[in-house]
């Protein structure tokens, strides 16, 4: 099957394990900056941590489980394992406002940090795929899509970047 072309499609959001093992692991830390009733939302947010289909074949050509090394990660090692180039659409990643802090705070890259319980999709149709996923109770975004090239583009406004081979979990520093 060829794979240029194709929606990607995420479901749940980026870096959002991370976080929740941040605000539990370092919340005493993370109180100085942050009131308690903050870090006990975002530490709820595990309760959004499942975000994977578990059917719908038909609509889904490919899918990659995001683990360690996040978002960025996940797509470069789907764009390899598909044979694709992509271009994704940075401000199309969805994150959590609690992860956006936690990361700031600590000075990470949210898109490089742990986002298991989250995949990409490829899809013929992500508009489709989304709207059925939603009807499910699972978040997902259409952040961009495959081409035929081999070149991994993150588009974030006017700036373009390449994805890079290799990304260490953010975590692995703290």
């Amino acid at each position: 099957m060829k794979f240029g072309d194709m929606d990607i499609v995420m479901t749940g959001f980026a870096g959002l394990r991370g976080s929740v093992i941040l605000a539990h692991e370092k919340y005493d830390l993370l109180l100085k900056r942050y009131p308690a009733l903050f870090l006990e939302g975002a530490k709820e947010q595990k309760n959004l941590l499942r975000q994977i289909p578990e059917n719908g074949a038909e609509d889904i050509a490919g899918r990659y489980l995001l683990s360690e090394g996040g978002v960025f990660a996940g797509l470069w090692n789907l764009g390899k394992a598909a044979g694709v180039g992509l271009k994704i659409y940075l401000k199309k990643i969805p994150l959590k406002q609690e992860t956006v802090e936690i990361c700031n705070f600590f000075d990470v890259n949210p898109y490089q940090m742990q986002s298991e319980g989250s995949c990409l999709l490829l899809a013929k149709n992500g508009y489709r795929l989304k709207n059925r996923l939603q009807a499910e109770g699972i978040f997902s975004e259409i952040i961009g899509f495959t081409t035929e090239d081999n070149d991994r583009v993150v588009i974030n406004g006017e700036e373009m970047r390449y994805l890079e081979k290799h990304y260490e979990d953010a975590l692995s520093g703290l």
